[in-house]
């Protein structure tokens, strides 16, 4: 034995234990280590991987007893598959001593644990051991873990996050702010907010931003910002102070949601929902809306206001003879004839299949809707010329006037309806206004 003892006086941590030397076990005929104070550590012998010793740390760190060293191995303790692990100990032994990488060890509990090991190898009695000195940084690996995280979701958020300082100044913002405002990290970095200002907001608006922040340590609402080439668009902003453990805050984080995309889908299915898919004229919900405004306006101010109801005469023989998708392009040619027959502020709508309806607001006598009548009349008698096609038509117009033929949107409607059924009964491409 008595040049093997060289490596174990080589060994590293050993060195920092002045007066004390690592005593020999004449039964395993290695040196024990349970007496001294180094850390967790253990020995195992390289060819069997069988523990030999460890120290009281050891069994602290892992919660095994020494009884339990008779069957325990390194792959008992070590989370690893065996083609790994016998990699590992390959570079151990070419190595001599190095400090290996964190390694999950699993406890007699079933508790993971990450360890820091420093690996020292060495001979005696022509067999190879390992002796490992483990430091636990099971909570250090947890707060990276944590922050790893963190980092992440800072990250992949598609929501834009900027932190500043207590002066406003940016110190981090993450991918998607950068995208929603249009700026680089470099560009933003060490400059204020107010490289977003839309002008939308006084000054007022934001000393009321800032006093609410420092009051309560948070503002939250809706904000128009700028992007950096002049968009304007709105934001919804969350701004929080955080604090360091005295109480003293230190930055400001703002989480941002770029509204733009949904106000304009918001507009979009509003426009939908009183729109006519097909030719984009109001549709009979908007038409009945329209008109009950202009009804009141006309109370207010004794005014005329006449309704018109169109109904395009053999338009089923379109449908028959052309199809409909001819069909629909005659409906789509009708409505820009009908807006060009009117007043801008004159009301176009489609109420369904072939059938217009028009609000003539404000007219002064009842002799002007019979004008915007006869012109509409003479429009949609013109050819429609449709994808090489000659369409001939006309139409039945029936007209009610307010407060003449009542002063409810039903019955107005109603009677319009009725004169123009008169109007077709009359032998069509015609109007009609509303008689008792």
């Amino acid at each position: 034995m008595g040049n093997n003892i060289d490596f174990f006086k080589e060994f590293s941590l050993t060195k920092s234990i002045e007066g004390k030397k690592l005593s020999q076990n004449k039964e395993c005929n290695i040196f024990s280590i349970d007496q001294i104070d180094i850390g967790p550590a253990y020995i195992f012998e390289v060819q069997t991987r069988k523990i030999l010793q460890a120290n009281d740390g050891f069994f602290e760190l892992l919660k095994y007893s020494a009884e339990d060293l008779a069957d325990l191995y390194v792959d008992k303790i070590i989370v690893a598959d065996q083609q790994a692990l016998e990699n590992a100990i390959k570079k151990y032994l070419h190595k001599g001593v190095l400090r290996t990488p964190l390694r999950q060890y699993r406890c007699k509990d079933g508790e993971i644990l990450f360890i820091e090991s420093t690996i020292q190898v060495g001979n005696m009695d022509n067999k190879q051991y390992i002796i490992v000195t483990m430091r636990d940084a099971t909570e250090w690996q947890r707060l990276h873990n944590r922050l790893r995280l963190a980092s992440q979701v800072f990250e992949s958020a598609s929501d834009g996050i900027v932190v500043t300082d207590v002066d406003g100044l940016i110190q981090f913002a993450n991918p998607a702010f950068l995208q929603t405002t249009g700026y680089s990290l470099e560009e933003v970095l060490g400059k204020t907010m107010g490289i977003l200002k839309s002008g939308k907001h006084d000054g007022h608006f934001y000393q009321n931003m800032w006093s609410l922040l420092k009051e309560t340590g948070q503002w939250k609402g809706e904000i128009w910002n700028k992007r950096k080439n002049g968009e304007i668009y709105p934001e919804w902003m969350v701004i929080n102070a955080i604090k360091n453990d005295l109480g003293q805050v230190t930055l400001y984080s703002g989480i941002a949601r770029d509204l733009l995309e949904r106000i304009k889908y918001e507009e979009q299915i509003k426009y939908q929902a009183y729109h006519d898919g097909l030719t984009g004229l109001p549709n009979r919900r908007l038409f009945y809306e329209k008109m009950h405004e202009c009804i009141l306006m006309a109370k207010r101010y004794q005014h005329l206001v006449a309704i018109m109801f169109v109904d395009l005469d053999g338009f089923k023989s379109v449908n028959d003879n052309y199809g409909h998708d001819i069909g629909d392009l005659v409906l789509k040619e009708t409505g820009n004839r009908l807006q060009k027959c009117v007043r801008v502020t004159d009301i176009v709508a489609r109420m369904g299949g072939d059938e217009f309806t028009l609000i003539l607001p404000e007219i002064v006598m009842k002799q002007d809707a019979n004008k915007v009548a006869e012109q509409i009349k003479q429009a949609l008698s013109d050819v429609f010329k449709i994808n090489g096609h000659s369409i001939l038509l006309s139409s039945s117009i029936g007209i009610s006037i307010f407060p003449d033929d009542g002063d409810d949107d039903e019955i107005l409607v109603k009677k319009a309806d009725d004169a123009m059924y008169k109007a077709k009964q009359s032998g069509k491409n015609t109007y009609k206004v509303y008689s008792e």
